[in-house]
This record gives C-alpha cells, structure tokens and sequence, in this order.
C-alpha cells in the first residue's frame, strides 16, 4: 500500500533540519566586476532566493580572490532573517596548481602559497577547505600529505557545471555541488550534497542550534496587529 502524501512530505519536513541540503560552490563575480552596487545586492538576493526555492539549507558562496562577495551573501541572509546559511568563500589556485575552495575568512588568502601553506592559513583562522578538480598528480600530492594538520578538510567530487565524477582513493569528506553561477542555473540544478547535522557542526559550518526554531517570516506575529 502506497503511503499517503501529506506523511511522506511531513516525514521529509521533519528531516530537513537534521539532514541537511549543502551546496558548497555557487560562483559569484568579484565585487568589483559589477558595474554597480544595486546590481551586485540584486544578483545576491536572487541566488539566495534560489537557494531557499532548491531548499537547500547550507550554500558556500564563492568569487575569486576575496570572500567579499560570500560575506555580503551572508550579512544579507541573516539581517533578512532568510531559512539558509551562508558560507562565505573564495576560489584559489596554489602554486603547484591545486584548486581549493577557502571558507569562512574575511580577508583574501595571499597569492602563490602551496596547497599546505594555503590549508595554514585558512586552517590558522578557523577556515574550511575543499579541494576540487583532483587529477592523478593531485592525488598523489594528497596521498602523502594524509594525517597532516595541512590537509584539506574536504574534496568535491562532482560538480554539474564542469562534470566528471571523481571517485578518488584517498578517505577525505565528500562534496558535490551544483557550480551554478546564476539563480536561474541554480533553479535547474538539482545537485547538493546531503550532510547530516553532526558533520556540519564537526566541520565548523553551523552552530549546533542553527535553524532548529526557525519560524518563517509569514508566520510571525506583526507588530501593532492586535
């Protein structure tokens, strides 16, 4: 006997909130590529609109050089009360050409350090780190470096944009993403990683409560009603 609708959307509402819908890599422009500040808040809002439409939970917000992007996703998600938290971050290429994705700074990570001196930066701040696009010599560079403190924290192993599923021997969290740089190309990207609660408090990408009392803003009582 096939089950009811309305329980199997009640058990998927419940779950939401423990199970999480994660997208770590949404590629935004550099701030200063948009002709205009308006222009800039516009784009942002509607990725972040996007986002909660995908119902995805927990996004990582990415521009090249600088977080400056991510950090004005994430300063509007949260002045805006908005059901999704932002990860702010930025693309970065090493030295030896690794390709890691650097979260949660709020300064750009300086040029030309390796893959081990860009992890101790971020690592040194409390930052979170993917690695993505792994071929065979970056795989052997993790390889060695397993059991380092410098380790990237995490490896995609599929993004929709670029493709190619990357299914790598050596044992680091797992990541796919959607890579959309639109919110339309985010509305027509079914691709997130499902991350329970634990890991993403363990990986330092939310606090152990966040979200859990969230009442949307329809349903909040207004001021001067009754």
């Amino acid at each position: 006997m096939e089950r009811a609708w309305y329980k199997v959307a009640r058990n998927c509402l419940s779950l939401r909130k423990n199970t999480l819908r994660v997208d770590m890599a949404i590629y935004v422009d550099p701030e200063e590529t948009f002709a205009d500040r308006n222009y800039l808040v516009s784009t942002v809002k509607s990725i972040l609109t996007a986002a909660i439409i995908n119902g995805l939970d927990i996004i990582g917000i990415l521009s090249s050089n600088s977080p400056d992007v991510g950090l004005i996703a994430k300063n509007m998600a949260t002045k805006q009360q908005m059901d999704i938290v932002v990860i702010p971050g930025q693309t970065y290429k090493c030295r030896e050409g690794e390709e890691l994705y650097i979260y949660k700074l709020t300064e750009p990570v300086p040029l030309n350090l390796t893959m081990t001196e860009a992890c101790k930066f971020a690592h040194d701040r409390n930052g979170f780190v993917i690695i993505s696009n792994v071929g065979k010599r970056q795989n052997q560079s993790l390889t060695k470096l397993y059991g380092s403190a410098n380790l990237p924290d995490a490896v995609e192993i599929f993004n929709f944009k670029t493709g190619g599923f990357r299914d790598l021997p050596i044992r680091l969290p797992e990541f796919i993403s959607s890579g959309a740089t639109s919110a339309q190309e985010l509305e027509g990207i079914k691709t997130f990683t499902l991350l329970d609660r634990k890991e993403a408090v363990d990986f330092g990408l939310i606090e152990e409560e966040t979200g859990v009392d969230y009442v949307p803003k329809y349903l909040r009582p207004k001021k001067g009603r009754y």
